[in-house]
């Protein structure tokens, strides 16, 4: 059983249909609910802190700004994996490279950044990994989708110290991935003056959860539905 299952308490799913090497055509997504205006004044990391990170992005980085690149994917495929690497290639992080390491070793090949835990499901369209930092578990995770009008929707979740999600719109015929729009929003949620506290993409299944702090060390939940289409909020459980 894969980490990132046990740390979310949840099973995850989804169940796709195969175009090239495989696809989804169902679940969830959701990216952290972001203040647009700071967002677009957030600039990169200069060269030598990346340097000093081996070359790699922290998540924070990755959430302040993913929003500003449009992701070309090379080659013919367009199943999670095709979709996972080349989020990676434009934004590596070695949370992410200990899934790459398994996919494709060109791209990451340093053992170091490997962890048991991986898990890759190309014909659900699910991909995760969990890595020990201390005594902390952190998990990411993505997912993809099939769109009734051709494109895919792909998610990425990075569950540890900055927990965020982004997600994108695939395009077949540019072959790009174009940043899409949180569909979380404040008065959906149980508790809307707090923000999430992380978020569970389904391996089968069509629901995307987000989990919220609830008095009394409980957990709360706000579910959005993929539609076919898009995400849709689809109810609460209280705590």
């Amino acid at each position: 059983m894969a980490l990132v299952t046990l740390l979310s308490g949840c099973s995850n799913g989804k169940q796709t249909d195969t175009a090239d090497d495989t696809a989804r055509n169902s679940d969830s997504i959701t990216t952290e609910i972001a203040d647009t205006a700071a967002l677009s004044q957030a600039t990169e990391p200069k060269e030598a802190e990346m340097e000093s990170q081996g070359g790699m992005y922290k998540p924070i980085d990755i959430s302040r700004y993913w929003n500003k690149r449009t992701i070309t994917v090379p080659g013919n495929k367009s199943d999670i994996v095709a979709l996972f690497e080349a989020f990676y290639t434009e934004w590596p992080t070695i949370e992410g490279s200990r899934i790459v390491h398994i996919t494709n070793p060109a791209l990451a090949p340093d053992e170091t950044y490997y962890e048991d835990g991986s898990e890759i499901d190309r014909k659900n369209g699910y991909v995760e990994s969990a890595w020990y930092e201390g005594e902390d578990l952190g998990t990411v995770s993505a997912c993809v989708w099939n769109r009734k009008n051709g494109h895919k929707l792909f998610a990425v979740n990075f569950n540890c110290e900055d927990d965020f999600l982004c997600f994108y719109d695939f395009d077949p015929a540019t072959r790009t991935l174009t940043p899409e729009e949180n569909p979380v929003k404040k008065e959906h949620l149980n508790f809307p003056d707090k923000a999430p506290a992380w978020y569970i993409l389904p391996r089968i299944g069509r629901t995307l959860e987000v989990v919220e702090d609830a008095p009394g060390d409980e957990v709360a939940f706000t579910y959005y539905s993929f539609d076919g289409q898009n995400l849709k909020f689809a109810g609460h459980t209280a705590p």
